[in-house]
């Protein structure tokens, strides 16, 4: 080991303390390559013991300033992860991270950077020739799996919501989306407490055994908990003790409100179902009403918003049935007693009781309570007469 590697050694973690001039003037000091080889041995060694059926090979790039350097883990089940020094082709997933970013995020204190700290690159094309014609997302499920196993390494994780989602391959993390940490951000004051927790949306289709991944997540996450799940198939194959499954449409009213009264009220609703427009909105409608004071309603894959097929429309503004612009109508429900429109206007049903509404890509959560602060006081000037 050389000197230079050696004051490397310990100059680098000292370095997730410092304020973002001073880091990146410190890391250019190091350098991109000694830098990240550093890194790189230190997550080899916080990896967890990889559980996917399949190897997988994920790229590991790392970017500062105009520089890039890449590796390729490999992660085989039951082994080490490690470093494929003869690459012979490119990853199927490539995870790209700032120099910066991933400093802190391996050397800082909990919880890290936020979301949208590093990039995927994912090849769909070689998951589709690579899928096994009798388990067709078995492949890209033990690229789910491995994926959370280097991310993890590489963030000062508080919870684990990430691990149990690719334990239970729920597509909450992991190459479909990135939830999680925004997940336990809302939800970490209600873990130990006995929640009720409802899910629109079970997958594994027609089999009524299969699917259930994020009802499993959450009757781990939430070990006083009882999760509730809603699906078009019967699901009847993954009930137990804490997880409850029924057959049903988001687009019914009436089963959706014999549900919440028999099972409700709910800490959290998750609208995960079908992501049609009309659903979405049928089922707020519904439901939002279930939720106690406290609690939090959710809508997931706000991307359909912007797809004809999901009654979205191929535009860059949402239309008003759509999630999307649901949740513009609720931003200013939201504000309804600062409303100044001459003609008295009711606001949405939902007004009173939204108390915050957290929009983040693909995901919202919405917060109960009752919305009744008053309106800023009459002798607040309504108008500036000095611009």
């Amino acid at each position: 080991m050389t000197t230079t590697t050696a004051a490397a050694l310990t100059a680098l973690p000292a370095t997730a303390g410092l304020q973002q001039r001073e880091l990146l003037a410190a890391l250019d000091q190091i350098g991109l390559e000694m830098a990240a080889q550093i890194l790189i041995r230190e997550l080899l060694t916080r990896c967890d013991t990889p559980d996917n059926t399949d190897e997988a090979r994920v790229g590991f790039a790392v970017e500062h300033r105009d520089q890039r350097t890449e590796r390729v883990l490999v992660l085989r089940k039951g082994e080490s992860v490690q470093i494929d020094e003869y690459v012979s082709e490119s990853a199927p997933a490539r995870l790209t991270f700032d120099l910066a970013d991933l400093v802190r995020g391996v050397y800082g204190p909990p919880p890290g950077p936020g979301a949208g700290w590093f990039r995927v690159d994912r090849d769909d094309e070689w998951f589709v020739r690579h899928a096994d014609e009798t388990e067709p997302f078995r492949i890209f499920e033990s690229y789910m799996r491995a994926v959370d196993v280097v991310i993890r390494a590489a963030t000062p994780h508080s919870g684990d919501l990430g691990q149990l989602a690719a334990r239970y391959a729920s597509d909450k993390w992991g190459l479909w989306h990135w939830f999680t940490p925004l997940y336990e951000h809302h939800f970490a004051r209600l873990r130990y407490q006995p929640v009720r927790v409802l899910e629109l949306g079970i997958g594994g289709y027609q089999d009524p055994a299969e699917g259930g991944g994020s009802l499993k997540m959450w009757r781990s996450y939430f070990p006083q908990g009882h999760v509730f799940g809603v699906d078009y198939f019967p699901k009847h194959g993954l009930d137990e003790d804490r997880i409850h499954t029924f057959r049903g449409s988001q687009d019914d009213s009436e089963f959706l409100r014999r549900l919440a009264a028999e099972h409700g009220p709910f800490d959290i609703v998750i609208d995960d179902g079908s992501h049609v427009a009309r659903h979405q909105q049928t089922a707020f409608k519904a439901l939002f009403p279930a939720v106690r004071n406290g609690g939090f309603y959710v809508i997931e894959d706000l991307w359909t918003a912007y797809c004809p097929g999901y009654g979205g429309a191929a535009t860059a503004q949402a239309g008003g049935d759509t999630s999307i612009g649901l949740l513009k109508t609720l931003l200013d429900d939201l504000h309804y007693e600062e409303w100044t429109a001459p003609e008295p206007t009711d606001p949405g049903f939902a007004a009173r009781d939204l108390v915050g509404l957290h929009v983040y890509r693909n995901l919202a959560v919405l917060e109960k309570g009752r919305n009744a602060e008053g309106t800023i006081p009459f002798f607040a000037p309504r108008e500036i007469d000095y611009v």
